[in-house]
C-alpha cells in the first residue's frame, strides 16, 4: 500500500471520528433541551388556579373546595378536571424545533395568536407556556415560554384538552341516584299523573296494580346518571323563553324516607326538552328519547295480562 493511500485512509478515519464526536455532542444538546421541562410535574393538590387564555374565549378553572371546581362561574365537571389534572401532573416538555422568532407567527406561537395556560396556587404563578399551532399529530402542538425565543414541539394527553371550550368543561350532571336509593317515583304528563313506590323489595302503583318489573328496572337505572345532551345548557334567551311554572311533565323521586331525592321539570320544544332541577337555576338540554325513558307513560309499566 502506497503512502498516498494511507495517507488518504487516515484522512477518512479523522473525518469520521470527527463526525462522530459532533453527532454524539449534538445528540447530548438535544436530549438536554428536550428534557427540559416547559411546564414542571405539578400535582393535583397544589393546583388551585388554571386559566387558558385564547384569542377566541378565555377559560378561568378555579378550586372552590377540595374536589370541587368551577369554569367561569359555572360548576365545572369532576372528570374534565381530573383529567386536566392528571395530564399536568406528568412534566411537559418537547423536542427543539426552532429558536429564531421569525417562526413564532408560523407556528402560532407569537403573544397574538397563541393560547395562553397559566397555572397557579394564590398569588403564586406555578407554571406558563405559550401553545400554538397544532404539529404532526391530533396530541401536538408547538409551544414555548413566554419571553424565550426557542420553540418546541410537544405531544401528549394535555394538548387536546386546551382546545376545550366552555360548555366541554362545564358539569352536564342532572341527576346521579343509585337505583337501591329510590323508593318512589311519582310522574306527570300531559295530564296524567301515577305513582310508584316501593314495599320491601317489590315495586306496585300507589293504587295497588303490579307493575313489570324488569321495566320498573330500566326506569331505576336511567336515572343512574342522567348528564345534558347535545348543546347541553340553554342560552340566556332560550332559559328566558322556558316555561317551568307549568312543565309538560315533571318526575319527583323520593327517598326510603319519603323525603324528596330529586325533582325535574321538564319543557318541551321543537327537538327534545329543556330540563330543570327543583332548586336549580342552571336549564339544561335532553333528547326527547331520553326524557321518554325517565318519564314513561304508565301504561308502558303495568303488567300485561
Amino acid at each position: 500500500m502506497s503512502a498516498a493511500q494511507l495517507k488518504r485512509i487516515a484522512l477518512a478515519l479523522a473525518l469520521a471520528v470527527f463526525l462522530w464526536g459532533l453527532v454524539e455532542i449534538l445528540g447530548r444538546r438535544g436530549d438536554t433541551i428536550s428534557e427540559t421541562p416547559l411546564l414542571p410535574a405539578l400535582s393535583p393538590a397544589e393546583v388551585d388556579a388554571i386559566t387558558i387564555a385564547g384569542d377566541a374565549d378565555t377559560i378561568v378553572l378555579e378550586r372552590v373546595a377540595d374536589t370541587t371546581w368551577t369554569v367561569n362561574g359555572f360548576d365545572a365537571s369532576p372528570d374534565a378536571v381530573g383529567t386536566l389534572l392528571g395530564a399536568l401532573a406528568e412534566p411537559t416538555a418537547g423536542e427543539l424545533i426552532a429558536q429564531n422568532p421569525s417562526s413564532h407567527e408560523r407556528m402560532g406561537v407569537d403573544t397574538s395568536s397563541a393560547k395562553r395556560l397559566t397555572i397557579g396556587r394564590g398569588e403564586q404563578v406555578l407554571g406558563e407556556v405559550l401553545v400554538g399551532a397544532q404539529g404532526r399529530s391530533f396530541r401536538s402542538a408547538y409551544a414555548r415560554k413566554p419571553g424565550d425565543d426557542d420553540v418546541f414541539l410537544v405531544e401528549g394527553e394535555l394538548i387536546p384538552l386546551l382546545d376545550r371550550n366552555v360548555t366541554d368543561w362545564r358539569d352536564k350532571r342532572i341527576v346521579t341516584l343509585e337505583p337501591d336509593s329510590i323508593h318512589g317515583i311519582t310522574v306527570e304528563r300531559g295530564g296524567a299523573r301515577y305513582s310508584l313506590v316501593r314495599t320491601g323489595g317489590t315495586w306496585v302503583f300507589d293504587d295497588g296494580a303490579t307493575v313489570d318489573s324488569a321495566r320498573v328496572t330500566r326506569l331505576l337505572d336511567a336515572f343512574a346518571r342522567v348528564e345534558a345532551q347535545g348543546a347541553a345548557f340553554a342560552t340566556p334567551e332560550e332559559a328566558r323563553a322556558a316555561d317551568f311554572d307549568l312543565p309538560d311533565r315533571r318526575v319527583h323521586l323520593m327517598g326510603s324516607d319519603r323525603s324528596e331525592l330529586a325533582s325535574l321539570a321538564f319543557d318541551s320544544t321543537d327537538t327534545g326538552f329543556w330540563v330543570r332541577r327543583t332548586g336549580g337555576e342552571t336549564i339544561y338540554q335532553l333528547n326527547r328519547w331520553r326524557v321518554d325513558d325517565l318519564t314513561p307513560a304508565d301504561s308502558s309499566l303495568r303488567q300485561r295480562e
